[in-house]
């Protein structure tokens, strides 16, 4: 019996998409991905709380310093609460930036979003396009409540104001240090293939194997300033004007960076790290298969 072709289905070719409208499309399904995870929401909601207790912080420093400074402002943005020199916000920017990645790989899925973005390349800049603007916007948040938070106790203790215009250039350069390290933490966990070693990399290295690797580098001939330049050294002085502070508080606080580079430097050497960093996850993605994961 042949069909009638009156009442046959008629198929309507599938319409090209361009790989800008991919691109768009890999984007709006990482997002919603993200968005539809109750870890990210519970996540966002301690950073929340985290930023809003930053008042706190600088009432203790008020107690005994009697007067809040910006450069004391912008450093608890930045580095408040503190987790041994890793701040916690970037904990939990890890664990929401590594998700997408080691999700797709150990589920299986990532065949799947190749096939449906056209081609893993789109795949992970996506994925590095949303951890990125999560990263920088969850960090923006996080010193927007804080700044309120701050000013807010001031007022209420009837301690002086500090110059918030000198604020807010340290909280750009962390909400960048924020985008960066998102995509610093997505391309990691495609690199060495797992969530777990990424995390543990990412939360070790700046700790004590970045601090090693620059007294073994100060031991040697001629490398007597090559700890400047290590990514993590240059991610503290990015975050932190030494500059800024008074001749009396300047040594701890450099102690405390590890890099002498200055902040503008310091902050395009980052940068270049992370680029960097992207460009290999970018070669390791192309290159990975699930089945190897």
């Amino acid at each position: 019996m042949t069909a009638d072709p009156m009442t046959a289905p008629v198929l309507t070719p599938p319409a090209s998409v361009g790989p800008v409208e991919a691109f768009f499309r890999a984007c709006r399904y990482e997002a919603r991905h993200l968005g539809a995870l109750r870890s990210t929401w519970i996540l966002l909601g301690v950073v929340a709380v985290l930023s809003l207790l930053l008042g706190v912080t600088v009432l203790l420093d008020l107690d005994t310093r009697q007067a809040v400074g910006s450069v004391a402002v912008a450093d608890a943005i930045a580095w408040s609460p503190l987790a041994t020199q890793v701040p916690t916000l970037c904990f939990f920017s890890l664990v929401l930036a590594t998700g997408p990645v080691s999700t797709d790989l150990v589920s299986g899925a990532a065949r799947t979003t190749w096939l449906a973005v056209n081609g893993r390349g789109t795949a992970y800049a996506a994925k590095c396009l949303v951890g990125c603007l999560t990263g920088a916007g969850t960090a923006a948040a996080s010193a927007l409540l804080g700044s309120v938070s701050c000013a807010v106790s001031l007022a209420v203790a009837g301690a002086a104001q500090p110059a918030w215009s000198e604020v807010v250039a340290p909280a750009l350069r962390f909400v960048g240090w924020m985008a960066c390290w998102s995509v610093l933490c997505t391309a990691l966990a495609v690199v060495l293939r797992s969530r777990v070693v990424a995390v543990l990399f990412l939360v070790l290295w700046p700790l004590l194997g970045e601090r090693l690797v620059g007294m073994l580098l100060g031991r040697l001939p001629g490398l007597d300033g090559a700890s400047d330049w290590l990514p993590f050294a240059a991610g503290r002085a990015m975050l932190t004007d030494v500059s800024a502070y008074a001749a009396d508080d300047r040594p701890f606080a450099q102690a405390l960076v590890g890099s002498h580079l200055s902040t503008p430097a310091a902050s395009g050497v980052f940068f270049l790290y992370a680029a960097a960093v992207a460009a290999i996850g970018l070669w390791a993605y192309r290159r990975r298969d699930v089945t190897g994961t």
